[in-house]
C-alpha cells in the first residue's frame, strides 16, 4: 500500500512541475549521486533518472552548491563519491503554479536500481495472526560490494524475536551502491526504525492523511510562504563525507 502511495506523489509532482493546477500538497524524496574534489566541492551531480526533469535539475542545481568535509586516508584528503537525499514538498500557489522547497535529508550509499526509498518489511504472518506489534531499530552494515547485513535490532516496544526473521531476511535482501573513497568502494554503518502495526486503510483515506500531516511540515510550511525529517528513513551513520553546507 505505501509502495502505490508513493508512486502515485511522484506521478503529482511530474505533474506539478508541468504546471497542472491541484490543491493537493505533495511531499517526496529526491536523490542524487555526487563526485566530490578532495576539497569537498561537487564535481558532477547526477539527479536519479525517474524523477521529472524539472525535479532532477532543480536537485542537481542545488546540490553543486553544497560544500562537504572530505575523506581522509592517513590525514590526507581524498576524492570521493556520495549519494545525497533530499526532502522535497510541492505546494499550490493562489496563482496555479506549484512552489517547491528542498533541504537536505542525508548522505551515504544509494539504493541501487534507482530505487528512491526502501520497500517495508512483510508483517510476519504469525506475528500478524496474534496480533503482535512493535517498533525496532535495525541497525546494518552496508558492505563495499553493496550488500547489507543486519548487526544488532533494538526494541524501541514490542518483542524483537516475532520479527527478527523478518527483519533478518529483509535487510539481506537489500542492494546498494556504496560509498567510494578515492576510487575505492567503502562500507558504512546504518540503521533505521521499522514499525509493524496493525490496521490500516484505503489508498484514498491515507493519501488524504498523509496530505494533512505534509501540510503541517516544514518544508511545505516553507514552500507555502515563498522537510521535516521522518524518523523511518535510513540515517548514515559514520559517511566519511560529512555535510559543511548545505542550503
Amino acid at each position: 500500500m505505501k509502495g502505490m502511495l508513493f508512486v502515485g506523489l511522484l506521478a503529482f509532482a511530474s505533474a506539478a512541475w508541468a504546471g497542472d493546477a491541484t490543491d493537493q500538497v505533495v511531499r517526496f524524496q529526491a536523490n542524487a549521486r555526487v563526485v566530490l574534489d578532495a576539497e569537498g566541492v561537487p564535481q558532477q551531480v547526477q539527479a536519479n533518472e525517474k524523477l521529472p526533469p524539472a525535479v532532477r535539475s532543480a536537485v542537481e542545481q542545488r546540490v553543486m552548491q553544497w560544500r562537504f568535509e572530505p575523506a581522509r586516508i592517513g590525514g590526507v584528503a581524498k576524492p570521493g563519491v556520495t549519494h545525497v537525499s533530499l526532502d522535497a514538498c510541492a505546494v499550490p500557489a493562489p496563482d496555479g503554479t506549484m512552489r517547491m522547497a528542498m533541504d537536505y535529508r542525508s548522505n551515504g550509499p544509494g539504493l541501487a536500481g534507482g530505487a528512491m526509498m526502501v520497500a517495508p518489511p512483510r508483517y510476519p504472518v504469525e506475528a500478524a495472526r496474534n496480533g503482535r506489534e512493535g517498533s525496532f531499530n535495525v541497525f546494518m552494515r552496508i558492505g563495499a560490494d553493496g550488500r547489507a547485513s543486519v548487526e544488532r535490532i533494538e526494541k524501541v516496544s514490542g518483542t524483537v524475536k516475532p520479527f527478527e526473521k523478518t527483519l533478518q531476511e529483509w535487510v539481506a535482501a537489500m542492494r546498494y551502491v556504496p560509498e567510494e573513497v578515492d576510487a575505492a568502494p567503502i562500507s558504512t554503518q546504518m540503521s533505521m526504525l521499522v514499525d509493524f502495526e496493525m490496521g490500516g486503510g484505503s489508498l484514498k483515506e491515507l493519501a488524504r492523511e498523509k496530505n494533512e500531516r505534509d501540510a503541517q511540515s516544514i518544508g511545505c510550511r516553507r514552500a507555502a510562504e515563498g522537510a521535516a525529517q521522518d524518523p523511518r528513513h535510513p540515517v548514515v551513520l559514520d559517511s566519511p563525507f560529512k555535510p559543511i553546507t548545505t542550503s
